[in-house]
């Protein structure tokens, strides 16, 4: 594992205490349980014990998942790619962001994850300014790896999806191929956006349904795609 190599090299101290922590918590008994593994979480207990030996693949292709399946980063051509190359990050709770092409190896744990220690959630919202202080962010992740390292004001817009614009009522299980499709169409469209404007002209010219959420400024409401 090369930590180095990682984007946003500034965060390796963070990055590797947080692997040094989860390597050490699979000693334990409490394992299991702090990861929030069941009966069959030996495998995982097992990556993490070896992650920092372990093989590496770039992230958007270690992670699987309706999200994943719906981008369809597989079925791109080059130059969509490329666009995923330099414009779409990841949120993990061991490296914090990442840019889909890292190499990182597999491991197991989320943002709920119960460390020893500092929380996760102290650990990486420390860094949130320093985070996020780059290009505009059109941010999709789930709430709970929101609250990891929110966005800080004015560095982009965080996209809720709902059932429809009407009541806001959430998504469900369809949110996620919803996201993916969403920044599938941003990867092939190759758009760039500088505000919350930029992307609601955007998801109009493309088919989306999509408001500003008068009550939390910031936010974005995007109904699901069928």
């Amino acid at each position: 594992m090369e930590w180095s190599s990682l984007v946003l090299p500034e965060l390796t101290a963070t990055r590797e205490q947080i692997a040094s922590d989860l390597v050490a918590l699979i000693a334990s008994l409490d394992a299991p349980k702090a990861l929030g593994l069941g009966a069959k979480g030996a495998e995982w207990l097992e990556a993490n014990q070896e992650l920092l030996s372990s093989p590496v693949m770039p992230a958007i292709n270690r992670y699987t998942g309706v999200v994943f399946d719906a981008l369809g980063y597989e079925t791109m051509n080059e130059g969509a790619r490329q666009r995923v190359a330099e414009c779409v990050w990841l949120f993990s709770a061991l490296f914090g962001p990442i840019l889909a092409t890292d190499l990182i190896p597999r491991y197991r744990l989320s943002f709920d994850s119960k460390l020893p220690g500092v929380s996760l959630k102290a650990r990486w919202g420390e860094h949130a300014t320093a985070i996020w202080a780059h290009d505009f962010t059109v941010d999709l992740r789930s709430e709970g790896y929101r609250a990891l390292a929110p966005l800080t004001p004015g560095s982009g817009v965080f996209v809720r999806v709902v059932k429809d614009l009407s009541g806001g009522a959430a998504a469900g299980h369809a949110n996620k191929a919803t996201k993916g499709r969403f920044v599938r169409a941003i990867v092939d469209s190759g758009a760039r956006f500088n505000s919350g404007d930029d992307v609601l002209a955007w998801a109009d010219d493309h088919g989306f349904d999509m408001a500003p959420r008068t009550d939390a400024p910031g936010e974005l409401l995007l109904a699901v795609i069928d």
